[in-house]
């Protein structure tokens, strides 16, 4: 299965670091729910933050399966990261690829896509929201998810939707199914295919 980006550096320059999104893609079994994850940034998914101890709020939609996969409850950190074979640079080209392999034929899987530009702060995401709330690990607009579905079949193709959000100020493991005030993060993408190939 593979997976084709389209991503566009005017919207995720304009950002207050101007730095592309971290990204992560996994599957999910439609019977029986097993997740596994395709690909992952090598920031979030080593936990090599530059200078940070970590980054919870990087993915966080993600970092939940990277638990449910590796039975960790904490976050991936260079001595426990996630494998080699899933970790990917933080790509600076329009396009961003990814490949899933070992799928069994015939399988319907949805597959999800979270992607999060740091420091896109906006009117409804603001560096310090109500009561004074500070957005300490200037995330802005949070990580944002798409979500489609693929039957496991060569030449099928699929094109995901915006689906949910996760959470601004502090890791909570929560999806959000409510994009109101989500802006650039919805531009960041322009276009999205997934694809089964193989005979």
């Amino acid at each position: 299965m593979r997976f084709t980006i389209h991503q566009e550096a005017d919207i995720y320059e304009e950002s207050d670091y101007g730095e592309p999104p971290q990204v992560a893609i996994w599957l999910e079994d439609a019977e029986t729910g097993a997740k596994q994850t395709v690909s992952a940034t090598y920031r979030t998914a080593t936990g090599d933050f530059y200078g940070k101890v970590e980054c919870p709020i990087s993915l966080p939609a993600w970092v939940m399966v990277w638990r449910e996969e590796t039975g960790n409850e904490g976050f991936p950190t260079p001595r426990q990261s996630a494998p080699e074979a899933i970790t990917a640079a933080t790509s600076l080209e329009r396009l961003v690829s990814a490949s899933a392999t070992g799928i069994q034929r015939g399988r319907k899987l949805f597959y999800y896509i979270e992607l999060n530009v740091a420091a896109d702060f906006n009117a409804a995401f603001p560096l310090e929201g109500e009561n004074m709330q500070l957005d300490y690990q200037h995330n802005g607009q949070p990580s944002l998810i798409y979500r489609g579905e693929i039957i496991a079949e060569p030449g099928n193709l699929s094109t995901p939707e915006p689906w949910a959000r996760t959470a601004q100020y502090q890791f909570t493991g929560e999806v959000i199914e409510d994009l109101e005030g989500m802006e650039s993060a919805l531009q960041c993408f322009s276009k999205i295919e997934v694809e089964v190939v193989g005979e």
